[in-house]
């Protein structure tokens, strides 16, 4: 056992190694100027002719780009721009304010800044530098070791590996791939696969690290390689299920209806070829789940190490990738708590498990996990959020929790006490967790899924009573079914993903090298525009309406985007048209579909066109 637990140990440390966090390569002048100007700032990133420097003491980054229209303060040469959304500056701490002002002295004091050596062309450094996915990779070698020469499956294990692979080639073809992030901010995520958006580091390296080898290997169209890698992982959700059904003893229907279900759901297959967290979360976790199920019930076998090394690594992808991923984390080692055997045993095995999951998880992704609570998103948006109590009195929720303790009453025993509370508190946590304020139902829907790992272990664990298992099978399929139609409301695209879809349609048309600007931000709303590398972005906000799109070197374009049919947009929009000659190249009417609640559209149709600038 000791030997195992060893070479357990040292195979996180090496994973720890392999994707240590990177100090970025920036150019030796960029830290010296940053030297002289004040010791407290760290250097972020270099990209692209940014520049992103961050203030420990302040909790805050800032953005340091070449000066323009668009930039939240100017100072000589530089434009400043804090990383974040602050709707009122003068309402900041006074650390914030006195950073931005002795970054602006700096700008004024200095201009060396040798931005030129990070703009288009240069070779991009992002925050960290992405590799693949060893942690995945480390979790597969660890599965195979422990199983590789012994692997026998049976004709019920190769019948629901056939319902992945027909769960993901059905999904593929019927929903495609597409964008889920609310806002318009898809397309952001997309970048943050290439290295190119600095600013969503703060949700964690793991995202760049899942999908950014397959984004740049298809440069051309980075969405493909990130849908189809998210498609892959996804179509594992089914046998994955099944096995922890199975392995947890319950019957051979019951653990087919569990993986059905998976398959069936609406959402989740259109989750499947996304760029959501959501799905990587889910994927990862059941994953996990199914490892820590794999594990034998005896610990001083490498059968019980390497499984739950396995869920670890997985679990520690997971939770790298977004801290949306944590809350549904706590409960993926449940199959260790429930597994066959008595009570006492399946205690101390959850024990020893659930300790080794954890350090595995410290030891290869506690740094970065700290520096994402340590970060702007962790200081900002992390102490403003609350778990939702006005869900607790869901109807829903309180009779699911009062047939939860019915069962346990009914079984009269510890496991089936412990198996109760674990139902009702899991059920309280995908309510109360969700911390996005519902923006739209889709999303919505989607946090309580990255509980399904619990979902299926406590099913699972009903379903191993033989009297109750028919009738189980039998409401798992007929509610999977029946829940269709009305899952599939949740499939519809709003208007934002409709708009980047068409943009990365007409990417083949742009020269290389061809600025396109448009209205990027508009009140609250977002239009993320899917444009990377070869062609450059112009973003504008709201308060660029004087910006003049000739100054635009050639090629350049002009796109009419979705937040110019808005109330805060459509003036905007007017302005920067007016007196400039637009030739139209592409255009698409749209329906009126906001991804947020509490934003609307003019019409019930939006007309997006992309014009071509005419001197």
């Amino acid at each position: 056992m000791k030997r195992w637990l060893a070479a357990s140990i040292a195979l996180a440390v090496l994973a720890q190694s392999w994707i240590a966090d990177a100090r970025p390569a920036c150019d030796p002048g960029i830290a010296a100027w940053l030297e002289r100007c004040s010791p407290r700032f760290e250097l972020v990133a270099c990209h692209r002719g940014v520049v992103v420097v961050r203030a420990p003491d302040a909790r805050l980054d800032v953005e340091l780009r070449a000066r323009s229209e668009r930039s939240f303060r100017s100072a000589g040469a530089l434009g400043l721009s804090p990383v974040g959304q602050f709707p009122d500056w003068s309402k900041e701490s006074e650390a914030r304010r006195a950073t931005l002002d002795t970054l602006a002295s700096c700008a004024e004091r200095d201009p060396s800044l040798p931005l030129e050596r990070t703009a288009a062309g240069a070779e991009p450094t992002p925050l960290r530098p992405i590799r693949p996915p060893w942690l995945v990779l480390a979790a597969i070698a660890a599965l195979a070791l422990a199983f590789g020469r012994t692997l026998r499956p049976t004709r019920e294990a190769l019948a629901a590996l056939g319902l992945g692979l027909v769960t993901g080639v059905a999904r593929w073809l019927s929903f495609g791939g597409s964008y889920f992030h609310q806002n318009g901010q898809g397309p952001a995520w997309i970048a943050h696969a290439l290295g190119e958006d600095p600013g969503l580091a703060g949700y964690g390296p793991g995202f760049p690290e899942l999908f950014g080898a397959v984004a740049r290997l298809s440069s051309a169209d980075p969405e493909r390689g990130v849908w189809l890698v998210q498609s892959v992982l996804a179509a594992c959700v089914p046998p994955a299920a099944w096995l922890v059904a199975r392995r947890l003893g319950a019957g051979t229907w019951v653990a087919a209806a569990l993986a059905l279900g998976c398959a069936l759901d609406p959402l989740l297959g259109r989750l499947a070829a996304t760029e959501s967290y959501f799905a990587s979360s889910l994927s990862l976790g059941m994953l996990a789940s199914a490892a820590c199920a794999l594990a034998a019930p005896r610990p001083r076998s490498p059968r019980f190490w390497l499984p739950l090394c396995a869920a670890g690594l997985l679990l520690a992808q997971s939770l790298r990738v977004h801290p949306g991923a944590w809350p549904a984390a706590l409960a993926v080692p449940l199959p260790l708590l429930f597994g066959p055997g008595s009570w006492r045993r399946r205690l101390r095995l959850a024990a020893l498990g659930l300790g080794l999951v954890a350090l595995m998880v410290a030891l290869t992704s506690g740094p970065a996990l700290a520096e994402v609570l340590r970060g702007p998103l962790g200081q900002k948006w992390l102490p403003g959020t609350r778990l939702r109590w006005d869900r607790l009195g869901s109807a829903v929720l309180l009779c699911s929790i009062a047939s939860a303790l019915a069962l346990a009453l009914a079984r009269r025993s510890w496991r089936g006490a412990a198996l109760a509370l674990t139902g009702a508190l899991t059920l309280a946590a995908l309510r109360l967790t969700d911390l996005l304020s519902d923006p739209n139902p889709a999303v919505a829907a989607a946090h309580p899924r990255t509980f399904l790992p619990a979902v299926v272990c406590l099913f699972a664990v009903v379903g191993r009573e033989r009297k109750l298992r028919p009738s189980l099978a039998f409401l798992l399929i007929a509610g999977s079914l029946l829940a269709v139609p009305y899952r599939l409301g949740l499939t519809r695209l709003p208007t934002d993903v409709r708009e980047a879809l068409f943009v990365r349609e007409l990417r083949p048309r742009l020269e290389p090298g061809a600025r396109v600007a448009y209205l990027e931000r508009a009140g609250s709303g977002v239009a993320r525009l899917p444009l990377y590398q070869g062609n450059e972005r112009a973003p504008l906000g709201d308060a660029d309406s004087s910006f003049d799109l000739r100054s635009l070197p050639a090629p350049a374009y002009y796109f009419r985007s979705s937040l110019c049919a808005t109330p805060q947009g459509g003036p905007v929009c007017a302005a920067l048209e007016r007196d400039v000659v637009l030739e139209p190249v592409a255009e698409r009417a749209l329906p009126a579909l906001p991804s947020m609640r509490w934003s609307a559209y003019a019409g019930d149709e939006v007309r997006v066109v992309l014009f071509r600038i005419r001197r």
